[in-house]
């Protein structure tokens, strides 16, 4: 099979424009982040960048600042709080000095009197290259004794000039920083602009607003991972439908599932569809869904797809299939969540609900379908239950489709 997460490496990326709108650019116009973190992001295009002069802090374009500076594990990092705040940032200054080695001594030991200073390191410099560089000067001078000298120091700043100094480019005779929104709690990049001091003045009096101004404002962008995710979801799709070698492991769950032919054809298709619909819910892993929108459809088609959080995606998919009395043919299949007692000659359902992994057995039944009526009206309430727990989290369209799923036995 074809990786299409190949094509994530084309010379073009996605962003969002100042309206929040998908745009395609050339990653010429993108700096490369040059010392990226594993940390959770907001988004597919939020990007941390290493704050200029510092090595254990970063800043992202949506705002958030992280650091890991007190961490022996440098991969876990502390949060620090977002919106309209307030910042002291501590960070160690690294120096090279060395010191004679004290006369008549019959140990090698440094004079601690007689401190030079040799060279200051680097702030973005990292500490084993600092160790790497320590070590060659000691071998090219037995007569002195070199060490590394750390100062700490701190420093006030805000997220808002964090942002900034990192995303947005400077602009002559402008150097006030204006809110577009007038959020002075949102730091998302592009919504903000370097203004005058006298159109500052005026912005906050009222005297005119941000689209009178028409001012340009340039963004600083960085390569993001936007595509490179997208493409991989694609191809995850395009295994459950079939491209793959190991088609009997994946198709005994995604029996005849299909893909749109524009999306196998154009795969770029795909990615914009995807990042035109993509969202946050939380912590929770997003998955694209066929059912909400597909009507029983079996296949990805833009139509019908949509993107769920994993706790409403395990919702709809619908259940194993049971068959009458252990046969298994076509026509002897079951309704939805409905098995064969054949202890008993009875049918009934079963139904484990949401945030729950017990599994509740209801009444028997003397037919598969009045089995079947008492299954719908169970998954139907739980359906609607989770909803309502979804409702500020999904967007609109999601939160109106929920609430009319009408659960079928086939």
């Amino acid at each position: 099979m074809e990786n299409n997460t190949e094509n994530a490496n084309s010379r073009t990326q996605f962003i969002l424009d100042e309206n929040g709108e998908l745009q395609e650019i050339s990653k010429d116009k993108c700096k490369a982040v040059e010392f990226p973190i594993k940390y959770k992001l907001k988004n597919a295009y939020e990007v941390f960048v290493r704050v200029e002069g510092t090595e254990n802090y970063w800043i992202s374009n949506y705002g958030r600042c992280v650091n890991n500076l007190n961490r022996k594990d440098k991969d876990k990092f502390y949060e620090h709080k977002q919106g309209k705040c307030h910042y002291t940032m501590f960070e160690v200054e690294r120096q090279l000095v060395s010191y004679p080695l004290k006369p008549k001594c019959k140990t090698k030991r440094p004079d601690k009197n007689k401190e030079k200073f040799e060279q200051c390191f680097h702030s973005n410099m990292s500490a084993e290259e600092c160790n790497r560089i320590l070590e060659e000067r000691q071998k090219t001078d037995e007569k002195r004794i070199y060490a590394i000298k750390e100062t700490k120091y701190k420093r006030e700043t805000s997220p808002e000039e964090l942002v900034v100094k990192t995303f947005l480019a400077k602009h002559w005779g402008r150097h006030k920083i204006w809110h577009k929104d007038g959020d002075e709690s949102n730091n998302w990049y592009k919504n903000l602009s370097f203004v005058s001091e006298k159109d500052y003045k005026s912005l906050k009096k009222g005297k005119v607003t941000w689209q009178e101004l028409n001012l340009v404002q340039e963004y600083i962008e960085y390569e993001n991972k936007a595509s490179l995710h997208a493409y991989q979801v694609y191809d995850g799709i395009k295994t459950r439908c079939g491209d793959t070698k190991d088609e009997d492991r994946i198709r005994s769950c995604y029996d005849k599932t299909t893909m749109w032919q524009g999306w196998i054809d154009n795969p770029k298709s795909f990615v914009k569809w995807y990042l035109e619909h993509y969202y946050e819910c939380g912590d929770e892993s997003m998955h694209v869904d066929k059912d909400l929108f597909g009507n029983g459809s079996s296949m990805y088609h833009p139509d019908f797809c949509c993107i769920l959080p994993q706790g409403l995606n395990v919702l709809l998919a619908n259940s194993k299939k049971h068959y009458f009395m252990g046969c298994a043919q076509q026509d002897k299949v079951l309704p939805l969540g409905v098995q064969y007692s054949r202890g008993t000659g009875k049918y009934f359902g079963e139904i484990s609900f949401s945030g729950t992994q017990k599994v509740i057995k209801l009444s028997e039944w003397d037919t598969a379908e009045e089995a079947f009526e008492e299954y719908k009206l169970m998954k139907q309430a739980d359906i609607l239950i989770m909803a309502a727990k979804y409702k500020e989290l999904v967007p609109d369209y999601i939160y109106d489709a929920l609430l009319k799923v009408e659960v079928k036995p086939y």
